[in-house]
């Protein structure tokens, strides 16, 4: 009995540790390669569901594929629509690591496992940079054979152990029971790969037959969404939605699974049969997993609209404070192109709510209302509370390896974000002539009103221009901006002559005028910080798209 407790322990401690071994090296070797194609590659969803299917089957961890996508969700890089179709994919692309472990018991691959672990040791020890993780996820094969082929040695034991094969007729037997206990296994040890391989050796040894390792398969994919939910906890709306797609997708695939088992197990014998009739009970475990999850895409993908629709209608927004950042997610911060374009997504919005109170501010100015001035002190709490965390997060960035193209923007984004929240203060500023305006009961001259009218107009375009240009991460709009800011520069210059000589004339009095000279300048530094954000994302820019 000794003997059998100590080698599922070591042995089932071997395939887990293996397993993840495997997943992280491969995942490292292409963590670049992976990120950037989920980024781009993503556009409709039947490419997302491709992209989800390659880029999982090559790193081998479902879970840092969705993990991943979440919080591309969650910093506004990746559509929902896109996000479930690369799910489908993912679930698709980890079964490989299934259909390798029955394989292995077919070939006998576990008798190799420590010429495997001393080659992978061999290339990460002299290999450089990609090399060394190649040579980790070659070590992870080989530690999972190592676990496999110790947990396949203690079969006989198991076929004598009288409690074992009571537990698993008592409960095992119980399609509910069965798919409970795959969901809880797999929710603790985060691997569908390591209970599907478990599963594998029970069935083996005699302790489960077909249609109880396929009910624990099908519990094994509802356990694997723990991980993306615990990702959501922090993160917006969007990747709620993310996380609970994921999880309804394999929860409803179970239900229909189990509603129509007898169909879906003799399925499973006919896939068999058909293609690998000698792979016995490992091979058909390897296949449900797999079946069940092609199966699952086919069903699904026809309905993806109406599946993100659904999605929408019963996840609804959690009531999320404007000072919250939305697009900021610590699950990017290893992913350095992918955490400044979330940076600069939020600085659009940031700069986007600038534009907000100053719209505020100039409309009380015109019209002396006072509830549009205590709207903007709230939007300038805003800004003061996202600028503090935006830089946090920065910080947080600038901790993470970057190329040098990446380093060149940690204090370009701190500087961009500074000057939103600048704009802020001079607004703010601006509300205390209004303040003094309203109780002095002065009044503006129509022209006074319509120039700070047209110099408004002029900052209102390069706010379209700068925030468009921040959320397309491009750098597009720079030159546009900073003949806009040279524009707006001459017409101050133009308006504090036509000011004087209103003076000269009488037509304006020495309160109101002092009044409207410190607008005009406020307007004039706000263009300037205007220019400098905008100026900052091609910095970004550049940082996104030659991040390497």
């Amino acid at each position: 009995m000794q003997e059998l407790v100590f080698g599922l322990i070591g042995g089932t401690a071997l395939l887990m540790y293996g397993v993840d071994k495997m997943g992280e090296g491969l995942e490292k070797a292409s963590g670049d390669m992976m990120r950037k194609i989920l980024s781009v590659l993503t556009g409709r969803v039947w490419s997302a569901f491709l992209v989800g299917t390659f880029i999982t089957a090559l790193v081998q961890s479902s879970t840092a594929v969705t993990v991943l996508t979440v919080g591309f969700v969650n910093a506004g890089l990746m559509k929902l629509p896109q996000a479930v179709g690369i799910i489908y994919g993912a679930n698709i692309g980890t079964t490989i690591t299934a259909q390798l472990m029955a394989f292995s018991f077919h070939f006998k691959l576990t008798d190799i496992a420590l010429p495997v672990i001393g080659l992978g040791f061999a290339i990460s020890y002299f290999g450089q940079r990609k090399l060394k993780y190649v040579g980790n996820a070659v070590m992870g094969f080989g530690v999972m054979f190592l676990g496999l082929k110790i947990l396949n040695s203690g079969i006989p034991l198991m076929q004598q152990s009288a409690l074992l094969r009571r537990f698993f007729e008592e409960y095992a037997s119980n399609p509910v029971i069965a798919i409970v206990l795959g969901a809880a296994a797999t929710a603790m040890v985060h691997s569908s790969a390591a209970t599907v391989g478990l599963v594998m050796i029970l069935g083996q040894a005699g302790l489960l037959d077909l249609k109880s390792a396929v009910c624990i398969m099908l519990g094994d994919n509802i356990g694997t969404c723990i991980t993306a939910q615990m990702a959501s906890l922090t993160g917006n709306t969007s990747a709620r939605r993310t996380a609970w797609a994921h999880t309804l997708y394999n929860i409803i695939g179970v239900i229909l699974a189990a509603l129509l088992l007898p169909l879906f197990l003799k399925s499973i014998v006919v896939f068999t049969d058909s293609f690998n009739p000698s792979g016995g009970i490992a091979a058909q475990i390897a296949n449900s997993h797999t079946l069940f999850n092609v199966l699952s895409a086919v069903v699904f993908l026809p309905f993806t609209k109406q599946y993100v629709r659904f999605l929408e209608l019963i996840i609804r927004n959690k009531g999320e404070t404007e000072d919250t950042p939305v697009y900021l997610d610590r699950l990017l911060l290893d992913n350095p192109t992918a955490a400044i374009k979330a940076v600069a997504s939020e600085m659009a919005r940031v700069t986007d709510i600038a534009r907000r109170m100053l719209e505020e501010v100039m409309n009380a100015f015109r019209e002396n209302d006072e509830r549009l001035l205590e709207k903007a002190r709230k939007d300038e709490d805003t800004l003061n509370t996202l600028q503090r965390q935006v830089t946090m997060y920065i910080v947080d960035l600038s901790k993470h390896p970057l190329s040098d193209k990446q380093s060149r923007a940690v204090p370009a984004m701190i500087s961009g974000i500074n000057n939103a929240e600048r704009i802020g203060d001079h607004a703010l500023s601006i509300v205390a002539l209004a303040e003094e305006k309203i109780d002095g009961g002065l009044v503006f001259s129509e022209e006074a009103l319509s120039d700070l009218k047209r110099m408004h107009e002029v900052i209102g375009t390069m706010f379209d221009l700068t925030i468009d240009s921040l959320k397309r991460t491009d750098g597009s709009h720079i030159k546009e901006v900073e003949s806009l800011e040279n524009t707006l520069d001459d017409m101050s210059r133009e308006v504090q002559a036509g000011h004087a000589r209103r003076l000269e004339e009488g037509r304006c009095s020495l309160e109101a005028g002092l009044i409207f000279l410190d607008v005009v300048n406020y307007l004039e530094r706000i263009a300037d910080h205007i220019f400098k954000a905008c100026l900052s994302g091609t910095v970004m820019a550049e940082a996104t798209h030659n991040g390497r």
